[in-house]
């Protein structure tokens, strides 16, 4: 028993446990990084045409980032 007790299971057993923190954390923030992903997809099409934002893709933005600030709040107030 005593050599299974080692630096090298500690640090996989160290591996493991950060691996599945990192997937409880991904898990419960799933909504707001889908929500991210929609304001760098959005900011990426506006400045794909001709690198300056008109006022409609403004508001688009605006919109997503207002919907990243929502998943948030419902997030913290769980």
């Amino acid at each position: 028993m005593s050599d299974w007790f080692n630096w090298t299971n500690l640090w996989y057993l160290m591996g493991i446990m950060v691996a599945g923190g990192a997937t409880f954390v991904g898990m419960k923030y799933k909504k707001m990084i889908a929500e991210m992903k929609d304001v760098f997809k959005a900011l990426q099409e506006a400045y794909a045409d001709d690198g300056k934002l008109d006022n409609e893709e403004r508001k688009k933005i605006m919109k997503e980032v207002l919907d990243v600030m929502g998943a948030l709040l419902k997030i913290a107030w769980k």
